[in-house]
């Protein structure tokens, strides 16, 4: 009977804070090799984004082939995200550049936005999440 209560007790005050989640789904295609790893950051602010490693939540995933790959971003509470991401193909944890300053290695955004001479805006990549919501993207990278 103490169980069954504590239970209770616990799904009554653990299902508000659920419900005011929601998830982001994404595909990324554009893969070229298995070499390294793919890095995902989702950003919740237009200050942090999109510097890695100053993500709202990050995500290191290891292609196992070529061409897309899928990761889920879970319990993400209500409000405006944006996605980077970057194959880091030699796995050095940075984006390698060329002479110029452009990236060597791929890379793409949520609305699958790039910018002229550097990222794109926030608010161009930037999409809302909602409570009990599952959003589904695809990011290709260029």
């Amino acid at each position: 009977m103490k169980n069954s209560l504590l239970a209770l007790i616990i799904m009554v005050f653990a299902t508000p804070v659920f419900a005011q989640t929601g998830t982001v789904t994404i595909t990324i295609t554009g893969i070229e090799n298995t070499d390294g790893n793919i890095e995902i950051g989702i950003y919740d602010s237009e200050n942090t984004f999109p510097d890695f490693g100053k993500e709202f939540r990050g995500a290191k995933v290891k292609p196992t082939k070529a061409e897309s790959i899928n990761y889920t971003f879970e319990n993400l509470p209500a409000g405006t995200y944006a996605i980077a991401v970057w194959h880091d193909e030699n796995d050095n944890q940075k984006i390698d550049k060329n002479l110029f300053g452009a990236p060597k290695e791929k890379y793409g955004f949520s609305n699958n936005k790039y910018g002229t001479f550097g990222p794109p805006d926030f608010t161009d990549v930037s999409f809302t999440v909602e409570k009990g919501k599952n959003i589904t993207l695809t990011i290709n990278l260029e």
